[in-house]
């Protein structure tokens, strides 16, 4: 058996786009520095529908799901950086949707990438944490705003 390619976790990116400076121009992004765990979920929200056996409807039914909507988060927790502050507090306070990049980078293939998911989020949670003889912490929660794309490299 070969053992699976993997990558590290460091190697999960949580990218931020500055904004362009003006309308049509290419966005910037990069990294806040600070969190040490990041976590990506896409989700679906369904509902379900009985469909009876109509041969023999005392038969149990089945359940069916259709989906009604799709939607992506990031959370991420780690160590304050003072650098970060800023852009995590006017991004909250400025209460807008902001372009980001969600990348997984691996170690052996070329591009060195796998691609990226990619859209408008809120940043939605924002929280700072400190106790005596620890450094302080910061927890995030990114909702996606609308449709999120996967971009393969």
């Amino acid at each position: 058996m070969a053992a699976p390619t993997v990558i590290p976790g460091s190697r999960l990116l949580i990218l931020i786009g500055a904004g362009g400076d003006s309308p049509g121009s290419p966005d910037v992004f990069s990294e806040p520095c600070g969190l040490t765990t990041k976590n990506f979920t896409l989700s679906a929200n369904t509902t379900t529908n009985i469909v009876p056996d109509c041969a023999d409807p005392t038969l149990p039914a089945w359940e069916s799901k259709d989906v009604v909507s799709i939607a992506a988060e990031v959370t991420g927790n780690g160590i304050m950086a003072v650098e970060a502050f800023h852009a995590w507090a006017d991004w909250f306070l400025g209460a807008t949707s902001r372009l980001a990049r969600i990348q997984l980078v691996s170690p052996t293939t070329l591009p060195n990438s796998l691609g990226y998911f990619q859209g408008n989020f809120f940043l939605t949670r924002l929280v700072y944490g400190g106790v005596r003889g620890s450094k302080v912490t910061i927890d995030i929660t990114m909702m996606s705003d609308q449709q999120v794309t996967f971009v393969a490299a």
